[in-house]
């Protein structure tokens, strides 16, 4: 059984366990006294099944990468955030270093808070998802593990929902930076604020205004074989989303071809770069959904609107919806009736 000794430091766990006529004693010292007993149930439970893998998380990370991101929709992004897994330096030491059979659920913890200091907690608990799946599939399916060590790392509360829309001046500021006063529309610029333009008539996410092919442009509605959630859904285009459309196309009707032909990461540096150069404070693209959306309540029905965005569940549709206090009250008198007026 082990042992807690308070330490000026926290408290220090002690174990000591007979196996096959030895005794194995091992001890570590941390902040709480919860993170120890967590540490040594883990440890006795991996004295009692055997041994762990001596695989670095650097190893492991690369095997994850490739057996199990390969072909995946974000693949890319789950490449970039294993890689930088690797190099984040928990307790002064890169957790790609580490032995996975020594990592425990303290080490992880620190991870956690560590990135808390430098993004959201939102982003976290995205980062914390991919975490958990390479610790549930090197335990489960791989073997390398007795005990999951990230089990019981707790996830952040949730940061207050973004409300973020993107006004008018932002967009003229955009249209200029991004070189939209001039034909044709074929520079990485260029094609950028197109994106840009059209997903506001829209509400398509980056990713899919970027897989959109003619051929899967009929009239005026855009059909997308396969989105976020893995449905097919058709959006309608308004007149303004069909001009820019045409404009990028440049005259290309080739069936196969991407009119928004630019790749993720330049998209997102391109972006970025003319947010800063325009002087717009804390805009992102994905901004432009809640702006969409919240012009596209004003003209659609709640159910035509969850079909044109893809929403499966009403809820996580209204968490995009911002109109104002203005706009709510100046629609809602607009629209009085004539017995009201009577």
């Amino acid at each position: 059984m082990a042992t807690f000794v308070p330490k000026p430091k926290g408290w220090q766990a002690q174990v000591a366990r007979r196996v096959n006529g030895k005794t194995v004693r091992k001890a570590k010292t941390f902040k709480t006294k919860r993170d120890a007993q967590v540490w040594a149930r883990e440890f006795e439970a991996g004295i009692a099944a055997g041994t762990d893998s001596s695989d670095t998380l650097r190893q492991v990370f690369d095997r994850y990468a490739l057996e199990r991101s390969k072909g995946k929709k974000g693949e890319r992004w789950e490449v970039i955030r294993l890689s930088r897994f690797a190099d984040d330096l928990v307790n002064g030491k890169p957790l790609g270093e580490y032995v996975i059979g020594d990592v425990t659920t303290a080490d992880l913890v620190a991870w956690r808070d560590m990135r808390l200091g430098h993004v959201q907690p939102a982003s976290v608990s995205r980062e914390m998802n991919l975490l958990k799946h390479v610790f549930a599939t090197a335990t489960k399916e791989w073997g390398l593990l007795r005990v999951n060590p990230m089990a019981e790392v707790r996830r952040p509360p949730k940061a207050r929902r973004r409300k973020r829309r993107v006004f008018q001046d932002e967009i003229d500021k955009l249209t200029e930076v991004l070189g939209l006063s001039a034909h044709p529309w074929v520079s990485e610029k260029q094609i950028t604020g197109a994106m840009f333009l059209f997903a506001i008539e829209t509400a398509m996410r980056s990713g899919e205004i970027r897989a959109i092919q003619n051929r899967h442009v009929t009239g005026n509605v855009v059909h997308i074989p396969e989105a976020k959630n893995d449905h097919s859904r058709d959006v309608p285009m308004t007149t303004r989303a069909l001009e820019i459309l045409e404009t990028v196309r440049n005259g290309n009707n080739d069936s196969a071809a991407h009119p928004f032909h630019i790749d993720a990461a330049s998209r997102d540096s391109v972006f970025r770069l003319a947010v800063k150069k325009a002087g717009i404070e804390n805009l992102h693209f994905h901004d432009t959904r809640h702006e969409a959306i919240t012009r596209l309540a004003k003209r659609l029905e709640i159910l035509d609107l969850a079909r044109v965005t893809g929403h499966k569940n009403l809820n996580e549709l209204l968490t995009y919806y911002e109109a104002s206090g203005d706009e709510l009250a100046e629609r809602l008198n607009s629209s009085t009736s004539k017995d009201e007026t009577k």
